[in-house]
């Protein structure tokens, strides 16, 4: 079921900058550090969306957000390791868009 959901200004303007600022250090940064970012906006995106308390499907997007705040600091760590999360990460979202969107297999 869609519903539109509501987010506060100040959290809109929080992620506006980080996402600004995060493209800007990207041209100086190494380039994993590019997908950090996008992980920890994804990650904060979430935050923001439990602060309303809107959601129908709180426990997957838990989980993804849990995920993402365990594993994302393996970019220092362990880079084979962070990319294999990237792709794990990316194919859990493609599957639950298809799931919401009733094609999953």
């Amino acid at each position: 079921m869609e519903q539109r959901m509501m987010v506060t200004e100040d959290d809109v303007f929080e992620l506006l900058a980080f996402l600004v600022t995060s493209a800007r250090l990207c041209v100086d940064e190494p380039k994993l550090y590019g997908t950090f970012r996008l992980v920890d906006a994804a990650s904060r995106l979430i935050g923001f969306v439990f602060e309303s308390d809107q959601l129908e499907d709180k426990q997957s997007l838990q989980q993804l957000k849990d995920e993402i705040d365990e594993k994302k600091f393996l970019m220092t760590t362990d880079q084979k390791g962070y990319v294999k999360f990237l792709d794990d990460l990316t194919r859990k979202v493609a599957r639950g868009l298809k799931e919401r969107a009733g094609t999953a297999p």
